[in-house]
């Protein structure tokens, strides 16, 4: 296996966890912003993951992941294997307005025509779309960290009750695979977005626990757990903690969900970031180990 520069540390705990031998990658940057990259290994006959994530700069990345696999495939290997903790472009899933992308398939088509022959996503953000195999037209695999995550909230539980609260309706499936490990009432909130960086959810009802978890895909600008999280605190809500597979935290959202109140911030490795107490690197070592004994 080797790497893209957006998930170098991941694709070494994966190669560690799987035993699967990682070959090197040296990259620069020619003067007029021009990428450049040679992989160093023995790959000839072989099935090579690449191992990619697609944050905060995901066109140089494609870039880099695409030169990549032309670079194994050069080298003689036999089969490409993306594997992307977290693939951008996925939220833009429907043409909303006339004139819009189909972003998600676009994406996904530069993907297969790099030569990859099969992909590993983690939580991919699936709405529209009812599952990956909607979205590729190569073999494609979307796993989900939640029970992780949910399994690392036990470590600390609160006492007493708990609820699963999911945003809005996209963030159902994995509020609800968290609540079955807990195991916890769930209940799923309205979202309206009012642009890019404002949202708002719907009030809550019924009866409230004395603790509360926040369940997402993603958190970015952190708008949606933070509009989430007053309404709980508001509510009476003593101890609220948020399980996010992708933890972008731009524009000081961390900071922001602590001034909240938000107890704790439990996350992946996905995106590379200093809050990260999950690592996905098991599940995806073991879904690299199946693909490459079923492809024996």
């Amino acid at each position: 296996m080797t790497y893209g520069s957006g998930a170098e540390t991941l694709a070494r705990r994966i190669s560690q966890t799987s035993g699967a031998p990682l070959a090197e990658v040296t990259r620069r940057q020619f003067p007029d912003g021009e990428q450049y990259v040679r992989v160093c290994g023995d790959v000839n006959g072989k099935d090579v993951a690449i191992v990619q994530s697609f944050a905060f700069s995901p066109d140089r990345l494609l870039v880099e992941y695409s030169l990549i696999a032309d670079a194994v495939r050069g080298m003689g290997c036999r089969r490409v294997i993306g594997i992307f903790p977290y693939l951008a472009y996925a939220r833009q899933d429907e043409r909303f307005s006339e004139g819009e992308a189909l972003s998600a398939k676009v994406f996904a088509r530069l993907i297969e025509a790099s030569g990859t022959d099969a992909v590993y996503t983690v939580d991919l953000h699936l709405h529209r779309f009812r599952t990956i195999n909607e979205v590729f037209e190569i073999p494609a695999t979307n796993l989900s960290a939640m029970p992780l995550l949910a399994k690392n909230y036990l470590k600390h539980p609160p006492s007493g009750r708990v609820l699963v609260v999911g945003p809005d309706s996209e963030s159902s499936q994995w509020a609800k695979a968290v609540a079955e490990v807990i195991p916890s009432v769930c209940t799923i909130l309205e979202k309206e977005r009012l642009g890019d960086r404002e949202v708002r959810v719907s009030d809550l009802s019924g009866d409230l626990c004395g603790a509360a978890i926040i369940v997402d895909d993603m958190i970015s600008t952190g708008k949606t757990v933070l509009e989430v999280l007053g309404k709980l605190k508001e509510s009476g809500v003593g101890r609220v903690d948020a399980l996010v597979t992708h933890s972008l935290l731009v524009e000081g959202a961390y900071s922001k969900l602590k001034e909240g109140g938000l107890n704790s911030l439990i996350t992946t490795d996905t995106i590379a970031n200093d809050y990260a107490s999950v690592s996905v690197a098991p599940l995806l070592a073991d879904a690299l180990l199946r693909d490459f004994a079923a492809d024996r």
